[in-house]
């Protein structure tokens, strides 16, 4: 039983790992829009405007 235990404990914390990998990722990639997003417009003032993701709750940029 200690086999398939730790079999099934291995494959859990590498589902666990890929999913914090995809979710840091993903916002990487959305502070890299903002960020350069602001830095092309140094000289005037751009306003981002945030809405509220209905199925995860996060605040997101809107397109």
């Amino acid at each position: 039983m200690g086999a398939v235990t730790t079999l099934a404990v291995t494959l859990a914390a590498a589902v666990g790992a890929v999913g914090v990998y995809r979710f840091i990722e993903r916002q990487k990639r959305e502070f890299g829009e903002i960020f350069s997003g602001r830095s092309a417009d140094a000289g005037g003032e751009k306003v981002i405007d945030y809405e509220r993701d209905p199925e995860s709750g996060v605040y997101r940029p809107k397109h």
